[in-house]
């Protein structure tokens, strides 16, 4: 769909909502105003007019009830408030007064939002920038960057499918050139291309740029920096080199791959099975929850790692003791290693039993449970971004990142057989990663089916099968 398109489909989608009346599309410049007078004072109006009418109300039921006086005191200050209310309306109406409010312009054309003199390109922006604030009867979306904080649409609270639609439309418009352009002034290989593009749904979801190793151009360099340190910092917890190192090398090693044969092991036994299993995880959890560890949570600990590892419960269950003693050396075995992760989700995950028992009901599905060891792709994607944002904020040269992308991307194009197939194994290894999926699978999918589609993509610009041998100087 081409922009001009793309623009008619965000203005149909705000039709007959709230958000109509403050929003002006036009369609010859690619321009999207957002009157910032009927965007203030939508609830303004209804709240102080509402009010107006509720005192007049009870006014007219005092004075019917026979107490003249005590109406008095209602139905005066209630026609004042209606009065100003209408007041204010028709000089929004039929004077400039509306002009006293300056109006927000999306110039899709010129690529930037415009508030008087504030000038955002729209490289600078990211989906964490577009905020819903929600109240009792509206939900408001908001443009939250630095340079600017700023009311774009306003909805009724009834109206939250048409408010999703309108953002992701929204999104997609300001997008739409920047993440997948091909190529420009980025300057990579052929080779260089493919390493990227392997890693591109993870950098396409998060707004980066699939183009390019580094940062965006221009303007989009800072806010490329900015983003790439709040993400390896949260969630990733590198907060320096040595960490994003150790993340990495987890990725790469072991990953969430590990969880998921493991899940699949428990998802292929006896129902009796799954099922004992489930009620211990959820007791285990409950107890941590309520931070009641005392002798007989150890217990219920050991007999969980005990049922969870099965006919190898035994030598996994008498290393319980020596790891929540966090005894040196308890962690070196391999068994040691693997059981110190799950004990590491179980207490700082809240959400980690529930999403397990997601992937335990997900992998009941015989076609999933087979494909369980294919979801290399999942944590390989990951790390390659990580290394990306590694060099964006100047922790790693670029021929170090090169180095140490080109094995991956190698390992990867040997255990899939196209941008599809491995685009399938990385959706499916989300789904089981998120336990259930949640609203953001859906976003990976959209992202999914653009990388396959949009003829930018690298995807389409550079063959699956091409040969990964080094071809930068």
């Amino acid at each position: 769909m081409g922009e001009a398109g793309r623009l008619e489909a965000l203005e149909r989608a705000v039709e007959g909502t709230l958000a109509e009346a403050s929003l002006q599309f036009d369609g010859d410049e690619a321009v999207l105003r957002v009157e910032g007078s009927l965007a203030v004072t939508t609830a303004w109006f209804l709240g102080v007019g509402g009010g107006g009418v509720a005192l007049l109300l009870a006014g007219a039921l005092l004075s019917l009830t026979g107490l003249p006086d005590e109406a008095r005191w209602a139905l005066a200050p209630g026609a004042v408030l209606v009065t100003l209310v209408c007041a204010f309306v028709l000089l929004l109406r039929f004077t400039p007064i509306a002009g006293l409010w300056s109006d927000l312009e999306l110039r899709f054309a010129e690529r930037q939002m415009v508030h008087r003199r504030t000038r955002i390109p729209f490289g600078e922006l990211r989906p964490e920038h577009l905020v819903w604030k929600n109240g009792r009867f509206f939900r408001r979306l908001y443009v939250r960057h630095p340079a600017l904080r700023k009311q774009l649409a306003g909805f009724f609270g009834s109206e939250e499918r048409q408010a999703a639609e309108f953002q992701r439309r929204l999104w997609e418009l300001i997008r739409a050139p920047g993440a997948l352009a091909p190529g420009g002034g980025s300057g990579l290989t052929p080779v260089q291309r493919w390493i990227i593009a392997a890693g591109a749904p993870y950098g396409a979801v998060n707004g980066f740029r699939v183009d390019r190793l580094g940062t965006g151009p221009g303007g989009a360099a800072a806010a490329d920096r900015r983003a790439a340190h709040e993400l390896l910092q949260r969630p990733w917890g590198a907060y320096d080199l040595e960490q994003l190192l150790g993340a990495v090398n987890w990725l790469v090693q072991d990953g969430h791959r590990a969880d998921f044969t493991q899940d699949a092991r428990l998802a292929a036994r006896s129902p009796a099975a799954q099922e004992e299993y489930g009620t211990l995880l959820r007791e285990v959890d409950g107890l941590i929850a309520r931070d009641r560890l005392e002798p007989p949570f150890v217990e219920r600990l050991i007999e969980l790692v005990r049922v969870r590892y099965g006919d190898e419960g035994g030598s996994y269950a008498r290393l319980v003791p020596s790891l929540l003693r966090d005894e040196p050396g308890a962690d070196a075995s391999e068994e040691g290693a693997e059981l110190a992760q799950f004990l590491h989700q179980l207490f700082n995950d809240r959400n980690h039993a529930a999403e397990e028992l997601h992937r335990l009901k997900a992998l009941t599905d015989p076609t999933l449970r087979a494909n369980v060891g294919r979801f290399l792709i999942w944590d390989y994607g990951r790390a390659l971004m990580l290394y990306r944002w590694g060099h964006m904020v100047g922790w790693l040269t670029e021929e170090y990142c090169w180095e140490r992308m080109l094995p991956l991307a190698i390992d990867i194009q040997r255990r899939y057989t196209s941008w599809q197939d491995m685009a399938t194994c990385y959706l499916q290894g989300r789904l089981l990663w998120s336990g259930g999926g949640g609203k953001a699978q859906a976003e990976y999918e959209r992202l999914i089916e653009e990388l396959a589609t949009d003829p930018r993509s690298p995807w389409n610009l550079v063959p699956w099968d091409l040969d990964l041998t080094r071809d930068w100087p």
